[in-house]
């Protein structure tokens, strides 16, 4: 994967921010606020290129990656960022080892908080917490995590209650696309039934009578041999009708280009060997 895979964005304002001590320049851009990862990892203590690499790789981290043009002296240069809300993430996924001194301890207590977060959020269950504190807690301790406790719970509760509305919608949206191929499968069976057992009208069955007449009459005037019996009885067998008047409404199209393709047969030379032939069903 490239850096042209996750788009060039367009210039955009900027802004500076405080990271362990160090300013960074990032981009405001519609969705969030881009990080450039070069500069997260230099203040970190990681090597760019490689993380780099693993951003790239990495199926979640990937989706939110940008190529953002960072002012460089004179010129824009683009860089590699990642949108600020994939910041937590990235964090939990690198190695302590891997990052300064400097930073490692603060890096390795964000991870043991967020090993705490994520299982009261997808745990199966909230640890209790205990109504005493310890000997070593005091009172404040023990009410903010009682709180921390309390709005996590809140949290994974409503969390649970958005995968679950969101799981009906789905399912809504499934029974309404089934109820609606149902019934436009229904309505072409009932379109296929109409046109297979009802007739052309007795406008369309005199349209189709006037055009054999006329085409026989100009062939009779132009070779001296009447056909008209002949035309009509071929008309019949491929049409598979006795009559005009019993053809099905569904093929009437199928009359009108056994027509033309009579008139180009017989009477290849002559414009009006029909008259004007009405398509529309009447």
């Amino acid at each position: 994967m490239t850096q042209d895979d996750f788009g060039l964005v367009p210039r955009s304002s900027y802004e500076e921010i405080v990271f362990h001590g160090d300013q960074l320049r990032t981009v405001i851009l519609p969705e969030g606020v881009a990080v450039p990862t070069r500069l997260v990892s230099q203040a970190i203590g990681i090597e760019p290129d490689h993380q780099a690499h693993q951003l790239r790789n990495h199926p979640v981290l990937s989706e939110g990656l940008r190529v953002v043009r960072i002012p460089d002296g004179n010129q824009l240069r683009p860089m590699l960022a990642i949108l600020h809300t994939y910041i937590p993430f990235w964090l939990a996924t690198i190695n302590p080892a891997q990052v300064g001194e400097a930073v490692r301890e603060k890096l390795v207590s964000y991870q043991r908080e967020l090993v705490h977060v994520l299982d009261a959020l997808y745990g199966a269950a909230l640890p209790a917490t205990p109504d005493n504190t310890t000997n070593n807690e005091c009172s404040l301790v023990a009410t903010l995590r009682k709180q921390q406790s309390r709005l996590l719970q809140e949290l994974r509760i409503t969390r649970e209650t958005l995968l679950s509305a969101q799981q009906s919608v789905a399912e809504e949206l499934t029974g309404h696309d089934q109820r609606m191929t149902h019934l436009e499968t229904l309505v072409d069976e009932l379109q296929q039934h109409i046109a297979s057992h009802t007739t052309i009208s007795a406008a369309q069955a005199e349209i189709i009578k006037k055009g054999i007449q006329r085409l026989a009459t100009r062939y009779q005037q132009k070779t001296g041999q009447s056909i008209f019996p002949r035309l009509f009885g071929r008309f019949c067998a491929d049409l598979q009708t006795p009559k005009y008047a019993m053809l099905p409404t569904g093929r009437y199209e199928d009359a009108l280009t056994w027509l033309r393709n009579r008139a180009a047969e017989l009477l290849p030379d002559d414009p009006d060997a029909l008259p004007p032939l009405q398509e529309r069903l009447l």
